[in-house]
């Protein structure tokens, strides 16, 4: 029987072009003086930050409003909600004036860069990696050598000091490519391949995060678990599945859905399943969801048996997120009123972000969940008698996260409207 894997990479591109309304860059340090190799290690650490109070229900809230920008209710959603906060941070840190405002509102409900600095870090830190559950994230920016880019050297040491991002200088030509998508495979533990195709002149910058997350089930499903079925996909079509069935005890019912959680080895991480109730409609059960509701449905969780009926599932996602973002309220980032003063110029010209690339892939299987992530920011230039069990059959379209066992947070938030074949 195979593992489960997810992986999720983002990738922010950066570019350069001559904007109006764009301060012009502080003094920085010239691409060429920079080392390809990563940025040394500091050598006495900083304490490690914690988050701060208002950071869960922001991050909910940011899982829970990129998820509706992406899903369509036909195709199969998986979005990183971790991994594009992390490469989003780090472009943050470059920006000022309404850039930055807007930048703070999407990802941290308003919260202060700084804030934020603090929190997404603490958060990082605290989620456990242990033999049963591993989990393993990296970030790093490369920029090009090729066409006179400056990177401002505090803008680098916040990258490096507080996001343990690695930083590259290179020619930005077919190699570099390469190199790139062989740090996005070994980063995502092979299951990513690749993120970008190619890098143009223009190009000034491209910053990632990658997440892998590789867990076994608390309790694994034994073969007498495993059987066929039949799942109604968006269209209405059945379509024959493997369905693992196992008796949890956690259940979940806000009103419009019902599910379940499932723990992972040492209940350090959860699947989470949530079914819409008949004539509710996943589209329109995401559209209802909220950071705050998310927050109280999973914190509410019953504590009962339930029969649950999980299909097998695979797929891999793969998006610009750029319209996304820019719908939910970070416009300025991508356009001719872009400041990204703080983080450098290319060839005498401001940044700006032309584009935000994700990828993601999940195998639901008997014995665990193996995940990943990874984004790329552009940048262009007692004794009582026991209940009835609750009853959640996942045999139509359904919301599913894999959530940080203390927190309730997603680290990977998605969609299934459709099963394919094994």
């Amino acid at each position: 029987m195979r593992m489960l894997p997810l992986t999720t990479v983002l990738a922010a591109l950066l570019a350069s072009a001559a904007l109006p309304g764009c301060t012009p860059a502080p003094q920085g340090v010239p691409a060429q003086t920079q080392s390809s190799a990563p940025t040394p290690t500091v050598t006495t650490p900083a304490p490690e930050p914690t988050p701060t109070v208002a950071f869960p229900t922001a991050m909910a809230g940011f899982s829970v409003d990129i998820l509706k920008q992406l899903a369509d209710g036909k195709k199969n959603v998986l979005v990183s909600p971790l991994s594009v906060s992390l490469a989003l941070a780090m472009v943050a840190n470059g920006a000022s004036g309404p850039t930055l405002t807007q930048m703070e509102q999407v990802l941290g409900g308003g919260m202060p860069i700084s804030d934020l600095n603090a929190a997404l870090p603490g958060f990082v830190h605290g989620l456990p990696n242990t033999d049963g559950a591993k989990f393993h994230v990296a970030n790093a920016l490369w920029y090009n050598e090729s066409n006179g880019t400056v990177v401002d050297k505090d803008f680098l040491a916040t990258t490096a000091g507080t996001y343990d991002a690695s930083a590259h200088g290179a020619p930005f030509d077919a190699q570099t490519v390469k190199d790139v998508n062989a740090w996005v495979k070994k980063n995502t533990d092979g299951m990513i391949p690749k993120i970008i195709d190619q890098l143009g002149p223009d190009q000034a910058m491209v910053l990632l995060n990658a997440l892998a997350f590789d867990a076994k089930w608390a309790r694994p499903y034994d073969e007498g678990r495993v059987r066929p079925g039949v799942f109604t996909d968006a269209s209405g079509q059945k379509l024959n599945v493997v369905y693992l069935t196992s008796k949890e005890n956690s259940y979940l019912d806000d009103g419009k859905a019902i599910g379940f959680t499932k723990p992972y080895d040492n209940n350090s991480y959860r699947f989470v399943a949530l079914l819409p109730n008949p004539g509710v409609s996943v589209t329109d059960y995401v559209a209802s969801l909220t950071g705050d509701t998310w927050l109280k449905t999973l914190g509410s969780a019953q504590e009962t048996v339930v029969n649950a009926t999980l299909p097998e599932f695979s797929f891999d996602y793969s998006s610009s997120i750029k319209d996304a973002l820019s719908a939910m309220g970070m416009t300025d980032a991508f356009g001719p009123s872009a400041d990204l003063s703080r983080m450098g110029t290319a060839n005498g010209q401001p940044l700006f972000i032309s584009d935000v690339l994700h990828k993601t892939f999940i195998d639901v299987t008997p014995v665990g969940t193996r995940a990943g992530a990874a984004t790329a920011a552009m940048a262009g230039m007692g004794a009582a008698p026991a209940p009835e069990p609750k009853v959640v059959t996942l045999d139509r379209p359904f919301v599913f996260a894999i959530v940080d066992g203390k927190t309730n947070l997603p680290l990977f938030l998605g969609v299934v409207n459709t099963i394919a074949p094994k």
